[in-house]
Parts: C-alpha cells; sequence; structure tokens
C-alpha cells in the first residue's frame, strides 16, 4: 500500500511542478509549452495505469 502512495504522490509532484513553474515562461519560450504539455500527458497516463494498478490489487488482495 505504502508503494502505491509513493508512487501518486510523486506524479501528483510532477504534474504540480510542471504546471507551476512553466507558467511565466511559455510566451516566451514555445518548447516549454510542448514540455509542459508532453509531461502532462505522461503523469496522466501513469496516473490512470497506477490507479487501475492499485483498484485491482484491492480488490484481489484486500476484498477477498
Amino acid at each position: 500500500m505504502r508503494k502505491w502512495l509513493s508512487v501518486v504522490l510523486v506524479l501528483a509532484i510532477l504534474y504540480a511542478l510542471s504546471s507551476l513553474t512553466g507558467k511565466k515562461y511559455k510566451s516566451r519560450y514555445p518548447i516549454l509549452k510542448r514540455i509542459d504539455r508532453a509531461i502532462s500527458v505522461v503523469v496522466l497516463i501513469l496516473l490512470a495505469a497506477y490507479s487501475i494498478a492499485f483498484v485491482y490489487w484491492l480488490i484481489t488482495h484486500v476484498i477477498r
């Protein structure tokens, strides 16, 4: 259980850093906008994958 929470915490921190740090430099550097968008997509996909895996683990080990 601790492994899942730590992974979700790291993903949330990455997403927050990418959204907070890139806002003032996006208009000046368009490459930062693309990098921010790529990080956001990767984090959301990983968060969805880990959420599905966590629910599967919860159903198979805890509820059973």
